[in-house]
């Protein structure tokens, strides 16, 4: 889905009345959305795929017909993994916007880097090798599943903490109309 759409759906549920975001307030979907939401940074999958391009060729293997990647332009992909960790960050404050923020949002907006860096680890080839080389295949696979598990379950949390919250009711306020009303 989109980390700016985890920003919203999470706002939004601040916003409405307590024990109703996922009914009758908005967002009015239920809190497997916002893990969705959270554990596919879209714009930062798209971003690392477009530099990835540019950054590394792809060879089959004629023998056995298996295709390797080589990073061509390991300093890009260095570059491009940071980058997608705080592009992440960004895009789900933009989406959440300047209401107000507790301690629950800021550990949110730490749940889609953290899925880019599964996503990454799970991928052969990718900005993860940039920066971490020598971290073998097995050992990527397993933390990458247990990354996905432990977001998948803190997202679920976080999502009914946010439900949970006693927001500005009705959930149709803007981020500008909710800061003011508090």
């Amino acid at each position: 889905m989109s980390a700016t759409a985890y920003g919203v759906l999470s706002w939004r549920r601040e916003l409405s009345k307590a024990g109703e975001s996922t009914a009758t307030e908005p967002p009015g979907v239920k809190s497997y959305m916002d893990v969705l939401a959270a554990l596919v940074p879209s714009e930062a999958l798209t971003f690392h795929a477009l530099v990835l391009a540019q950054s590394s060729t792809s060879e089959t293997n004629t023998t056995t017909g298996a295709v390797a990647t080589t990073i061509t332009d390991p300093n890009a992909m260095w570059w491009a993994f940071w980058g997608c960790l705080v592009l992440s960050i960004v895009l789900y404050c933009f989406g959440h916007g300047a209401a107000e923020w507790d301690n629950w949002d800021y550990l949110r907006a730490l749940i889609p880097p953290s899925a880019f860096v599964g996503w990454a680890m799970l991928q052969r080839g990718t900005a993860f090798d940039a920066v971490f080389p020598t971290i073998d295949a097995g050992t990527r696979f397993v933390f990458a599943l247990f990354i996905a598990i432990v977001l998948g379950g803190f997202a679920t949390w976080l999502s009914t903490k946010a439900d949970q919250k006693q927001g500005a009711g009705g959930g149709n306020a803007s981020p500008e109309t909710a800061a003011q009303e508090a």
